[in-house]
């Protein structure tokens, strides 16, 4: 049973009861991500997720660290573009424990200088990790270069010169700026009483203040249409192909979700079954969706030698003029359909996955969208709504390249 509730300063609670569980997951949800950042500052948000972990009043960062893990749980955190969680999942015993530690994280860490040095050099690392991993930095190389210019574009854990420019001041007048009641979600799914974490929270949460702001709306970034290639001494060639996307409110965004897994979205797609199984040139192949509140991306993926590089583009331009030719039977778009619905069914068998759906439905929609809202809107996506999307994604005028290799594609 879904339970929803605000505490008395406004931050919206909402659970989901699961009697059978032995766990609970739990996650504090701040509406901040690296799009309410300037571009001095960029890459704060993630930083601040990190000092999080570093130490409160009443903590350490080793206390932190043993806390949960000694009774057999675990903490973790992210930052995306548009939100930050930080979550635990405990056994249903130490819901108090977890709770209490979040809440003493959210609130009481001490952001101490020796920390934020330190740290630096860390997320600094962490930067340049990213950067000898071809097959992930692509993503965010293709994300800069289509929207140059826009926050959206911007990358997530920012770069090595604004991480090591901003002072605990920034990071203080940040913390402040966003971390008020009317952008923070509590999540929590498993065997928990949505009554007696209400009160809870109540209790530990009270200083968290509501205070009603206008923000500045940011506009829509323009898609721009490039190419471009970072040099790089790998053995593979790593490519994006892209086009615009759609936004999380679209009314036809279940359709480009069908169209998605058609094309590039599991084992059985389209270009999975010619590059790789029938053609042999590729071991990974894959397209995607990226949404966010006022704009998307349709990429595709691809790693392969160099020389092959110029004939999986050629393959994944035909197989989208083939699936907009009206080429899709009626028992694989049912196949589509019918996998989409089935992975997020299995996905809600996890407590961390529903606590996840809950969070990010609250603070994304303002609303739950329920698994059975979801999969009723699949079902009813027909061959003519995915066929009004190709038309739009054939225009192949409108695909941004990137490539991260040892040479251009020829």
């Amino acid at each position: 049973m879904i339970k929803q509730s605000n505490l008395e300063n406004g931050i919206r609670l909402i659970t989901e009861e699961m009697s059978y569980a032995n766990s609970v997951s739990i996650g504090f949800w701040i509406k901040i991500g690296s799009r309410h950042e300037t571009n001095r500052l960029q890459g704060i948000t993630h930083f601040m997720e990190h000092l999080f972990f570093k130490g409160t009043v009443q903590r350490s960062a080793k206390q932190i660290a043993e806390e949960l893990e000694t009774v057999g749980g675990s903490l973790n955190a992210f930052t995306s573009r548009e939100y930050t969680c930080i979550y635990a999942r405990v056994l249903k015993d130490d819901i108090d424990l977890a709770t209490e530690l979040l809440s003493d994280m959210i609130l009481n860490s001490c952001f101490k200088d020796d920390d934020i040095k330190k740290e630096k050099n860390v997320v600094c690392e962490e930067i340049m990790m990213y950067e000898d991993t071809p097959d992930e930095i692509i993503h965010d190389i293709f994300t800069q270069k289509v929207w140059d210019g826009h926050p959206l574009g911007r990358a997530i854990l920012g770069t090595k010169e604004s991480v090591c420019n901003y002072n605990r001041e920034d990071i203080i007048n940040h913390y402040h700026s966003f971390f008020l009641a009317e952008n923070i979600v509590i999540s929590a799914a498993g065997n928990l009483a949505h009554e007696k974490l209400e009160e809870r929270l109540n209790l530990l949460l009270s200083k968290v203040t509501l205070r009603k702001e206008t923000k500045k709306l940011q506009s829509e970034p323009d898609f721009i249409p490039v190419k471009h290639t970072k040099f790089k001494d790998t053995e593979q060639m790593h490519l994006c192909l892209g086009t615009k996307g759609l936004h999380q409110n679209s009314d036809d965004l279940y359709s480009l979700m069908v169209f998605n897994n058609l094309l590039g979205g599991g084992i059985s797609s389209r270009l999975f079954q010619s590059i790789r199984e029938d053609m042999g040139l590729a071991y990974s192949i894959y397209s995607y969706l990226t949404v966010f509140s006022d704009a998307g991306l349709f990429v595709i993926y691809s790693g392969t030698g160099p020389k092959n590089a110029a004939k999986i583009l050629d393959e994944i331009y035909s197989q989208i003029k083939c699936l907009s030719s009206k080429e899709i039977s009626l028992t694989e778009l049912e196949r589509s359909k019918n996998q989409l619905k089935g992975n997020i069914l299995l996905n809600m068998e996890s407590v961390s996955h529903r606590m996840s759906r809950l969070g990010r439905n609250m603070i994304t929609y303002g609303r739950i969208i329920t698994a059975e809202e979801v999969t009723n809107k699949l079902i009813k996506v027909s061959m003519d709504d995915v066929y009004k999307l190709t038309e739009i994604l054939n225009n192949f005028d409108k695909y941004s390249l990137v490539t991260v290799g040892p040479n251009d594609i020829k």
